[in-house]
């Protein structure tokens, strides 16, 4: 998966094997996420800005033009088409700018490669973060699946909508359908540190296989010396 498995397995939670403190705090590909996470930011701000906003107002716009001479018993139904249809280009606009955005922010912002890391293993830890994405991708599949990208943003402002409500009211009396593996108490405190046990980690086994080498190879000479002395 181009070096995103880590975060796949934190965005589905799906796998057991697959999370755990190291590889939480495993970005190999941090301007890959980084990316993802601006298409999520945008198609959740576009949703809202085409659905909420700009939907209802062209529609009472172009609702307001109508009269009695150009009024059929379709012109509701072709208003609301027409609606629709701009609010599913809003989204598929913000899913091409997220992204775009995102990196353009990181690169004026003159991030590193380390510092896109420690942004992405916040993201990660984010709790209300990742239930929101999560969410979102959930009801916008769904809304897709149903009426395409028009649908797609009914079914993201559905999620945005349940997320704050569920961070603001739920969350006190229910409990998460989708719970983390890696617990907070158990995260390591930066990418840096999961960085440094893995590269300590490797010393570890490096050291521990050059010194069983070693000790092979002594034994070998040892075995052919008394062979020779016989």
């Amino acid at each position: 998966m181009i070096g995103l498995e880590e975060w796949f397995y934190n965005f589905t939670q799906f796998s057991r094997t697959g999370n755990s403190p190291e590889s939480l705090a495993k970005v190999p590909r941090p301007f890959t996420e980084l990316a993802i996470f601006g298409a999520f930011k945008g198609a959740e701000l576009a949703s809202v800005i085409g659905g909420c906003i700009v939907h209802p107002i062209y529609r009472f716009y172009l609702l307001s033009k109508l009269t009695p001479e150009n009024t059929t018993n379709n012109s509701t139904k072709i208003i609301r088409n027409k609606c629709r249809r701009i609010q599913g280009r809003f989204l598929i606009g913000g899913l091409v700018l997220g992204p775009l955005v995102a990196l353009a922010y990181a690169k004026l912002a003159s991030w590193t490669e380390k510092d896109a890391k420690e942004k992405c293993y916040k993201i990660r830890c984010s709790e209300v973060t990742m239930s929101l994405d999560r969410a979102v991708f959930a009801f916008g599949f769904i809304g897709w699946y149903w009426k395409r990208f028009q649908g797609a943003v009914d079914g993201v402002n559905i999620a945005i909508a349940y997320s704050v409500l569920d961070n603001k009211l739920l969350k006190k009396y229910t409990h998460p359908l989708l719970v983390d593996k890696v617990k907070p108490e158990e995260r390591l405190s930066s990418a840096e540190e999961g960085e440094n046990s893995k590269t300590a980690l490797k010393r570890f086994i490096a050291a521990k296989q050059k010194q069983l080498i070693e000790e092979h190879s002594g034994n070998n000479t040892e075995v052919k010396h008394n062979s020779n002395a016989n």
